[in-house]
């Protein structure tokens, strides 16, 4: 796929996404508002990093992959595993549990049993990280031959878009879970199986089980 097909394909899933998951009714408990409001800024991340990408920033798109990956577990967390301390916690901005925990406590839950989310962890906290707080990975294509200035590939730029999507997927997935909007589950799961048969390559890939 070339780089404009990929931010063709992007933007359709945000309009799509969008139609469906806006205006979709949640609890008003406090559990659910912080999760939703958590994978709420999944999707807006996605969408700022087709943005950016469309507008050939892509340095800071890159930077934000790691955001949606982090605001997709801390929704699950909040919704599906933590304890009513720990709500009291994430309030007071005082979460005592490390990034690694928080996808442990997740993984525990039937849904994500497959460990999915550390096996992302594993193989892309490094990088995501690198990327998001200017480390090595980001400043070094920030470096030409004879000038400074960005240096992305195609490939690395429609990963990253892929991976933002990949996510944005799963997190409609979970947002209808916590609506219990079983017909919304399983339109975004068949949507995206539709994505993912035009971009096979994915490691997030929806399973039937997902998002509970």
């Amino acid at each position: 796929m070339k780089l404009d097909e990929a931010i063709l394909e992007s933007n359709k899933l945000i309009q799509w996404l969008s139609a469906r998951i806006d205006g979709v009714e949640v609890s008003s408990a406090e559990r659910v508002r912080m999760a939703v409001g958590c994978l709420d800024m999944v999707l807006e991340h996605q969408r700022a990093i087709v943005l950016l990408t469309s507008s050939h920033i892509y340095g800071s798109a890159a930077a934000l992959i790691c955001l949606v990956f982090e605001s997709y577990v801390r929704g699950l967390w909040l919704y599906f595993a933590a304890s009513d301390d720990e709500l009291d916690d994430f309030k007071r901005d005082n979460l005592r549990k490390n990034f690694a925990q928080l996808i442990e406590d997740v993984e525990k839950h039937d849904a994500y049993h497959e460990g999915v989310l550390s096996s992302v962890k594993e193989l892309s906290w490094k990088v995501m990280n690198s990327f998001k707080h200017t480390g090595f990975y980001q400043v070094v294509r920030r470096n030409k031959e004879s000038e400074i200035s960005p240096n992305y590939s195609d490939e690395e730029i429609i990963d990253g878009l892929e991976s933002a999507n990949a996510f944005a997927i799963l997190t409609g997935i979970a947002i209808a879970d916590i609506a219990k909007d079983e017909h919304l589950a399983y339109d975004v799961y068949e949507r995206g199986m539709e994505y993912f048969k035009k971009n096979p390559n994915r490691a997030l890939q929806p399973t039937a089980e997902s998002g509970g």
